[in-house]
């Protein structure tokens, strides 16, 4: 991990240098701005030149600009550690820096330099908000350097999300960026793409974005309706199943898997021989996905029910997280499961994890307080470093031992105890829960001893904002589903109550959040305080079976549910080998995590390259840079007889535009084949027993095969189109010979906690996917025939 870590500041430290010797505070504002507008000059003078060594010479004097237009403007002191920040940016790096350290600020540096070179600049932002906010707080600082800078938010309409793209610099989400890439892949106008090529992205909370949420497909889908993904039926039948006798649950509690007794019940009552037999694949998928919206996912804690509809709750943050579902089929068990009338599935008409969509920015750098740890994943997912830069003042924040209890009643007793404590004191309190059921559980026994408290969860996430804005004041109580102060700084009141006092009702996954959330406390030298208090019954000491380890007198825990068995329930346990094998437990957790994100990456890796290059060649064909000539190349002499007589009714400028338009069209159609393809053979290598061949191989061997088909299939249905071509009023009406875009879309997010191969293989099964040498092979296959393409 530390090969990954940067610690060595001391290049950065000697360009800090050549900045703080220049001052330009005291300059004039219009004085300013011509120096920014010289640097300019400079870049656009060097043209194809000016490269990253360019940018290095005039680093100095451009951040120097800034640090004096923030004095003049703000009458903010930069930070040293903001600067190293930037710089370190600047070399393509992501870094760590602490909670409270004006990460929105060190963006900047890097923006206003990068966007010399023109092109535009993505500042990549957690939510619609920071977008919004920080494109407005940062904004009249660029434009006092001669920049200027838009926001793109979710409700945007085309006009202005081009508009909003033509600037300097462009605040928004990752997601709105991947979903707008996608819409250019059905556009037949070059004028209807809102976006340019991509030059340079800095990804704000960057393991998040980068690898919590890199996973997650994008989707665009179509508004045709069509008939659900799961037979009412089969869910009541499947509803009827027994657990432990017909379905168990994997030892992790993450995959549920149908017992020999299970499958034989439901061929008796289906009246089918084999519910495993390949012709049966739709119903055992179905069988599958009920059984997942059944057993696996929970009410308030995967997903809250509001306005009759379901919102799914983000794993990491706690945040409800718009317009994201699962796989069509799951959702549409959960709605069924809810007793709500389920949507229309759409079709799927591309796709892209976020992980994909970031990779195509040739320049991307970051900022998190969470970097560290994620190192070894940055680099092998991106090629990028990390570099840890450390806080102007001292961290000044305790973070004491974790209290541990038995049961979780007597934990979360203690918890309220020590809410009620710290609480007479003064002290600020923030409470990171694990579930919106948690924290509203826990605020009925913090209301129950007559203390106010502000509960934050994915129920009240639009009054984020306002609920983190007072969380520092004196004697406040916050409880919140792990999303508070994502973006907004908790500042107290009065520090001498002895700072924010931050406490975790659990251990998380991912070490990183437990970071995350700690790391509210003890901003810029605050004082501050953190705990976390566990339970031997905490879902992550439950779900990987900690127990099971642990010495014999905590195996058994019916002794501690006792009255009078205990002399004092309120003192945690002390024993060393309980907290050793927690800790233990959360590392080899985070690797799993690791193995399977390793993995499934793999198994998009062949799909991705396919896309990209169908996107690179549809793109061509828009813009005009590919010139279609296979109708006219055609030695049919039936289809030059129907071309002639095309453009006797038009003109050949006219059929030119037709083939342009019609090849587009017909290359988003096919590619939308080509998804429900892959999606089908998904499920069935996922759902394959054991046999002589593994379902990875099995997978990217079939996948080369079904790409050359769908580039011959590309071809043929382009050269039979002329045929069926019409013309009206003297134009051609591409709709009427059968092509067309959907009348609607819809962009969501796919979750990933249920992804097909994540959910059926397993950690095991998709690791030794990921280690399959075969894989190497497969590649060098796969870019070879794709280097076949169409001869168009």
């Amino acid at each position: 991990m530390q090969r990954y870590v940067e610690s060595n500041l001391k290049p950065y430290r000697r360009r800090l240098e050549q900045i703080l010797r220049l001052d330009y505070a005291g300059e004039s504002s219009p004085a300013v701005g011509r120096r920014a507008a010289d640097l300019r000059r400079i870049i656009d003078a060097a043209g194809a030149r000016a490269d990253h060594r360019l940018l290095l010479d005039i680093l100095p004097e451009a951040f120097a600009l800034v640090c004096a237009v923030v004095k003049q403007e703000f009458g903010w002191h930069v930070f040293d550690s903001q600067l190293l920040a930037a710089l370190a940016m600047m070399e393509g790096r992501i870094v760590e820096l602490d909670t409270g350290e004006g990460k929105t600020l060190a963006a900047v540096f890097v923006a206003f330099l990068q966007s010399l070179r023109g092109g535009g600049v993505h500042v990549l932002t957690f939510n619609d908000y920071l977008a919004g906010r920080d494109a407005e707080w940062m904004g009249p600082l660029y434009r006092r350097l001669g920049v200027n800078a838009a926001a793109i938010r979710q409700d945007m309409e085309p006009a202005r999300r081009k508009l909003a793209y033509q600037a300097d610099v462009t605040y928004l989400t990752a997601k709105e960026a991947g979903f707008d890439y996608l819409r250019g892949f059905l556009t037949v106008q070059p004028e209807n793409l809102v976006q340019r090529p991509f030059t340079f992205a800095i990804v704000d909370e960057a393991d998040s974005i980068l690898i919590d949420e890199a996973r997650i497909p994008l989707v665009l889908a179509g508004g045709e309706g069509g008939p659900g993904a799961i037979d009412p039926a089969l869910y009541r039948l499947v509803s009827a199943l027994q657990p432990g006798r017909h379905y168990q649950l994997d030892p992790q509690n993450e995959h549920v898997i149908l017992t020999e007794q299970g499958a034989a019940w439901l061929e008796r009552q289906l009246n089918i021989a084999n519910l495993y037999d390949e012709v049966h694949l739709g119903l055992l998928t179905q069988v599958r996905l009920v059984l997942q919206a059944r057993a696996l996912l929970r009410r308030d804690v995967d997903y809250i029910v509001r306005e009759g509809r379901i919102d799914l709750v983000d794993e990491f943050t706690g945040r409800v997280i718009r317009d994201r579902q699962w796989p069509d089929g799951l959702h549409e068990a959960v709605e069924i499961k809810e007793g709500l009338s389920g949507r229309s599935r759409g079709r799927i008409l591309s796709r892209i994890t976020l992980r994909d969509f970031l990779a195509l920015y040739p320049g991307l750098c970051g900022m998190t307080g969470t970097a560290v740890s994620a190192a070894s994943e940055l680099n092998l997912f991106y090629g990028l470093g990390v570099t840890r830069i450390p806080p102007h003042v001292p961290c000044r924040r305790i973070d004491r031992p974790d209290q541990i209890y038995p049961l979780q009643s007597l934990k979360e007793e203690a918890i309220v105890g020590e809410i009620a404590d710290r609480h007479g004191r003064g002290q600020p309190i923030l409470v990171g829960t694990a579930s919106v059921e948690e924290s509203e559980r826990l605020a009925a026994l913090v209301r129950a001893r007559k203390l106010p408290c502000e509960v934050l969860n994915a129920r009240q996430d639009a009054a984020e904002a306002a609920i983190i804005a007072h969380a520092g004041r004196t004697g406040a109580i916050t409880l919140s589903t792990n999303m508070a102060g994502r973006g907004v700084d908790i500042q107290l009141e009065n520090p001498a109550d002895g700072g924010l006092y931050v406490i975790g009702t659990n251990r998380h996954r991912s070490i990183r959040i437990d970071r995350q959330l700690r790391g509210r406390a003890g901003r810029q030298g605050d004082p501050g305080e953190s705990c976390f208090f566990l339970s031997l019954q905490d879902d992550l000491i439950e779900r990987y079976q900690i127990r099971d380890v642990l010495p014999r007198e905590y195996q058994d825990l019916s002794a501690y549910a006792k009255p009078g068995n205990i002399e004092k329930p309120l003192q945690p346990i002390e024993d060393a080998r309980v907290r050793s094998a927690m800790e233990h437990t959360q590392r080899v957790v985070e690797g799993q995590l690791f193995q399977q994100r390793q993995a499934l990456a793999r198994y998009s890796a062949l799909v991705e390259e396919q896309r990209q290059m169908i996107y690179r060649l549809r793109l061509d064909i828009l813009t005009g840079r590919k010139k279609l000539t296979v109708w006219q190349d055609s030695q049919d002499d039936t289809l030059a007889a129907r071309l002639k007589a095309l453009a006797d009714e038009t003109s050949e400028q006219d059929v030119r535009q037709a083939q342009q338009q019609a090849a587009c069209l017909i290359l988003s159609r096919n590619w939308a084949d080509y998804l429900e393809g892959v999606d089908t053979l998904l499920n069935h290598v996922s759902l394959m027993r054991a046999g002589p061949n593994d379902p990875f191989t099995t997978f990217n061997k079939q996948i080369i095969d079904s790409y050359a088909h769908f580039l011959d299939t590309f071809e043929q249905d382009l050269l039979e189109l002329p045929g069926r071509l019409t013309v009206h009023d003297g134009r051609f009406d591409l709709e009427a010979s059968g092509l067309k875009n959907p009348p609607s879309t819809r962009t969501y997010l796919i979750d990933d906690g249920s992804d097909s191969l994540d959910a059926t293989l397993g950690v095991s099964g998709m690791v030794a996917a990921a280690a399959n040498p075969v894989f190497f092979l497969l590649v060098l296959a796969a870019k070879w025939k794709q280097r076949r393409e169409p001869t168009v």
